[in-house]
């Protein structure tokens, strides 16, 4: 799988979606996600703020 340069930022622009980056991203929605939840579960203890 190799990536295709952008003309014009000659950087890599990765067209798979299950690419090292897609995956990343991902990882850091479910993150998220889990934080969110265990917020919601355990309560704030600092305020919502």
């Amino acid at each position: 799988m190799e990536p295709a340069l952008d003309s014009s930022a000659n950087v890599p622009v990765w067209r798979d979606p299950l690419s090292a980056g897609w995956r990343a991203h991902r990882g850091l929605l479910l993150l998220r996600l889990r934080w969110h939840e265990r917020r919601a579960a355990g309560g704030d203890e600092r305020g919502s703020g």
